[in-house]
């Protein structure tokens, strides 16, 4: 016997769709498809079962080969969205980053949808009330088109608001769910270092970690902003350091690597996704690459500097230009003490981004001369 069941939201609450899925495959219901513009989903009844499911959502058409082998089964795909199962509990987990950053993006939308209504109705309001106090009056004008300004107005009152704190909640559920990553060492911490802006040069970062292994200093583990490094005192060590800067991250991304004995030290999932990777290695062998194809490193290098310093640079030329407006009051001293905090407060933010954007283009240079 088939069936089919209506969820509107079920794209917003991830998590607690795949729960539902779970549910129902516990009554004897499984899962056959699934259409994302009526928001359908098709069911076959058959003898309840323990499964686990799981929303992906991915740019790729490709399915890992690393779920495939520990058991995951892909049900049905639609657009960029999938549905795959595991029969019993799973020891592997797909990766959630591309679902929650569209989740993120829609929820800004939604929430930037929001505020504009209640700014509109706030300032409605304070109008009628400024009207009546004033000893105004209302008039109410006849239309046939009121139930339609009525019937939109209720359907947007509550379609917005209810897809925020949806969207808001999923997230909240997304951000608590772990990333996938490897085994830590569980040595004492025994002391800390901060590294801020690592990322507009991280081969320096990576030189730097490895330098502190051959001291005896082994990184246990990063904070979560990561500028906080942690380490512990032990053996010398060899080990290769990777600093991977992705724009999205695939599923089988930590599993590839992982696999091949890279150890899992950091990630943020941010827009700008970096993951830092570690993995030992003795006298005698090849140090370890995590990319081996020298123009993979270079486009690589490229991407990073495009993001990071594409960023920072335009910034640095824009502030540029508004000293410069000002630069003839300063060098006449005609300029207030409001003037003069504001171009000093820029040229600070002229100096901190153009580091930025120099320590990025620096990074390509170097990894560029490597390569040739």
């Amino acid at each position: 016997m088939n069936t089919s069941i209506f969820r509107p939201f079920w794209s917003y609450d991830p998590i607690k769709t795949e729960e539902w899925l779970e549910k129902k495959a516990s009554e004897g219901l499984f899962l056959t498809g699934f259409n994302r513009w009526s928001r359908k989903f098709h069911f076959e009844k058959d003898d309840s079962e323990t499964c686990t499911y799981r929303l992906q959502y991915e740019k790729s058409n490709h399915f890992p080969q690393s779920l495939v082998e520990s058991g995951w089964e892909s049900i049905t795909k639609e657009g960029r969205w999938r549905i795959i199962r595991h029969e019993g509990a799973a020891n592997k987990e797909p990766l959630r980053d591309s679902m929650a950053s569209r989740n993120k993006v829609h929820y800004y939308i939604f929430m930037a949808i929001f505020i504009y209504m209640l700014i509109s109705a706030g300032m409605v309001g304070l109008l009628t009330l400024t009207v009546f106090l004033g000893g105004g009056s209302a008039t109410f004008v006849p239309s046939p088109y009121w139930a339609i300004t009525i019937t939109a107005g209720l359907t947007l009152w509550t379609l917005v608001p209810y897809s925020t704190l949806t969207l808001r909640k999923g997230l909240k559920k997304l951000k608590l769910d772990p990333a996938p990553s490897t085994e830590r060492n569980t040595s004492p911490i025994t002391f800390t270092k901060w590294r801020l802006a690592w990322q507009f040069a991280p081969d320096r970062l990576e030189e730097w970690l490895e330098t502190m292994e051959q001291k005896g200093y082994r990184l246990e583990k990063v904070s979560k902003r990561g500028v906080r490094f942690f380490f512990s005192e032990g053996e010398p060590k060899t080990v290769s350091y990777a600093a991977d800067f992705q724009k999205s991250i695939e599923s089988d991304y930590f599993y590839l690597h992982s696999d091949r004995g890279w150890r899992q030290l950091f990630h943020s999932s941010s827009f700008m996704s970096w993951t830092l990777w570690a993995k030992t290695y003795t006298s005698e062998e090849d140090k370890p690459q995590l990319y081996s194809d020298p123009h993979h490193k270079l486009k690589h290098a490229k991407r990073v500097t495009l993001w990071q310093g594409g960023i920072f640079l335009p910034l640095t030329i824009l502030y540029i230009w508004i000293i410069s407006l000002n630069i003839d009051d300063i060098l006449r001293g005609e300029i207030d003490d409001a003037t003069f905090w504001m171009v000093a407060v820029q040229t600070i933010v002229v100096i901190e981004f153009g580091y930025f954007s120099v320590r990025s283009i620096l990074y390509y240079w170097r990894v560029r001369k490597t390569i040739q």
